[in-house]
């Protein structure tokens, strides 16, 4: 393999590894939140056209956007974090010979396991791994669902579309209401039968039409929680309507609602991915008296890093009216537990029908006094 640049990056690959070596950026500053180090990687590797080809001709880019990075996950680890390997006075060097793109992806992985391990253990038993382990092209690495320099946290949904682009029409020839369970139940919440699941209710910002999040250094979410929980045994009915309120005092505009979503109580079973023939279809999974998912529940925030800062609460807030405004993303009637949305349906339903019946009736009545 071999090393390309742009026309206008600065002069040589080689010089940039002799001032990385020594510590200086060889291109643009950082804006302040990398390290020094970090900075000097990005000064070289921010640069266009900056590539690696393999022996099969194809190419790799090797530019890395500062702040695509700098917003990661990863960014307080640092490059040398996964790129220990290098040594920067030899740097670029010829380095390990890959074939492809694919073989470079594949070897890499190893380097996600280090800190990834329980990920990992749970993948290896993925309809994924089994893919690849089977030799197919398609089956994805941790970089083909996560990125590589820019990971940041995303739903299921948002990650899995990526591949399965086709998988909601797929869905609406089988499951009722289709869009509103891709928006409110995570992929692996069926994909994943053997994985733990529970409710979140997320904090939601109805004026931005997007997720509450806090601003980075400075937290309360988890502050004003543990406040209101003052047994700590997790918000119960009158704790959670206590919540709601402190979040939007008396007067706000557009107050803040918390709305339901079916999640995994742990991430890491995301990767233990069955294929489609194992996945859940029966609806009692979760429509029924007892589902699994509706006892276990969590009140969260988006963290400024993107994952949510979850508090725990009891399973009687989704059977209380303060939980009303949380659950018409997964209600359904019967199903949910919830005996005022229920009874709200219900006489909804009746409205609904009763009211042109009604007008019939009255025009038959006039008729019939008129004649």
């Amino acid at each position: 393999m071999h090393l390309s640049r742009s026309a206008n990056s600065v002069p040589g690959v080689q010089i940039a590894a002799a001032l990385l070596a020594a510590g200086v950026m060889c291109a643009t500053p950082a804006t302040g939140a990398l390290s020094e180090g970090d900075s000097a990687c990005l000064g070289c590797h921010g640069q266009e056209g900056l590539s690696k080809t393999f022996a099969q001709g194809e190419s790799l880019p090797l530019r890395v956007d500062a702040a695509a990075f700098e917003g990661s996950v990863h960014a307080p680890l640092g490059c040398t974090a996964c790129h220990s390997d290098v040594d920067l006075k030899a740097h670029p060097g010829a380095g390990k010979a890959f074939d492809s793109v694919r073989a470079y992806a594949l070897a890499k992985a190893a380097v996600c396991q280090q800190c990834h391990e329980d990920a990992f253990k749970q993948h290896e038993g993925s309809v994924h791994a089994r893919r690849m382990r089977e030799g197919s092209a398609l089956a994805p690495t941790c970089t083909g669902c996560h990125g590589a320099h820019a990971v940041t946290p995303k739903t299921a949904y948002q990650t899995c579309v990526g591949c399965h682009s086709a998988a909601l029409a797929a869905h609406q020839k089988w499951l009722p209401n289709a869009a509103l369970h891709h928006a409110a139940v995570s992929c692996a919440a069926c994909h994943a039968p053997a994985a733990l699941r529970m409710v979140d209710l997320r904090l939601h910002d109805p004026a931005t039409k997007t997720w509450a999040v806090e601003k980075p250094g400075k937290p309360w979410f988890e502050k004003l929680a543990r406040s209101v929980d003052a047994d700590g045994n997790g918000l119960d009915a009158r704790e959670f309507l206590d919540l709601v309120k402190r979040i939007n005092p008396e007067g706000t505009a557009a107050p803040k609602t918390f709305r339901g979503r079916i999640e995994l109580r742990t991430n890491a079973e995301a990767h233990r991915l069955a294929d489609k023939a194992g996945a859940i279809r029966a609806c009692d999974g979760c429509h029924r008296d007892g589902a699994e998912p509706f006892r276990n529940v969590t009140v969260s925030v988006t963290g400024p890093d993107g994952r949510p800062l979850r508090h725990a609460a009891q399973q009687e807030i989704l059977s209380s009216a303060s939980a009303v405004a949380s659950l018409p993303e997964f209600y359904a009637i019967g199903g949910t537990r919830n005996t005022l949305l229920d009874v709200l349906f219900v006489l909804a339903l009746l409205a609904g029908v009763g009211f042109p019946l009604g007008h019939l009736a009255v025009r038959w009545l006039l008729r019939k006094y008129r004649a």
